[in-house]
């Protein structure tokens, strides 16, 4: 039977960049750009309309930028997921596109592979993030976690209470996670099945009341449940 391809739009203010990554998106056959975009609003309007799968968004662009048009597409056309595609690869960025609902975020000078997978893998509810940025991001969230320290000890959450019921196994799964593994890597390196990687996942992100992959991975940068190194 015939699978479907993904359905991508391409939101870019250069139409130059746009062009080649259609050139790039079209000769793989899983992949199908339905769409251009040179601004949020525009990118906003195609994707209400065209109803793409999976979105890639420059952060900087005139009017609306990616990171307003990122929080506006998630809240208004949540089927949609977004890969925040820049040249920029600084700490700030990777936070704040992943806290606007970004599940991926790659380089423009990625390999064609790379971004093809991206878009398999963030189209199959997972994220990705680089290792070396989201080693970066936890270096970041670590420093923002430190300023609001004082705060959170005297005032403990909510999510701090849900976190202590993870299991041992969850916060390895967690683990994994973060350092942007899919479910079959997870499986191969805890010697359990992709099914059982599934069920953990499922449990982590109802526990700690979280809706995808990358949210996960922040909550556990930013509270401090794993190691990176």
């Amino acid at each position: 039977m015939r699978v479907s391809p993904i359905r991508v739009l391409i939101a870019d203010d250069h139409a130059l960049l746009r062009e080649g990554l259609r050139r790039i998106l079209e000769l793989e056959p899983t992949l199908e750009v339905v769409g251009e975009a040179s601004n949020g609003e525009e990118a906003l309007q195609k994707a209400k309309e065209l109803m793409p799968h999976v979105i890639l968004m420059d952060i900087r662009m005139p009017g609306m930028g990616g990171l307003e048009a990122t929080r506006a597409i998630r809240e208004q056309v949540p089927s949609t997921d977004i890969i925040a595609l820049t040249i920029h690869d600084g700490d700030e960025y990777v936070v704040e596109m992943v806290n606007a609902g970004a599940k991926g975020y790659v380089l423009k000078n990625v390999e064609p592979a790379t971004l093809v997978e991206a878009i398999h893998r963030v189209h199959e509810g997972e994220s990705f993030i680089p290792s070396d940025l989201m080693v970066r991001v936890f270096r970041e969230f670590q420093r923002m976690s430190a300023a609001r320290k004082e705060v959170s000890e005297e005032h403990p959450t909510r999510s701090e209470s849900q976190e202590d019921r993870l299991t041992a196994r969850e916060l390895e799964v967690l683990h994994h996670i973060v350092l942007g593994q899919t479910n079959k890597e997870i499986a191969a390196s805890l010697y359990i099945s992709e099914k059982t990687v599934k069920n953990h996942v499922t449990n982590i992100l109802r526990k700690l009341g979280l809706s995808d992959r990358t949210q996960a991975a922040v909550y556990a940068l930013r509270h401090n449940l794993v190691r990176t190194e």
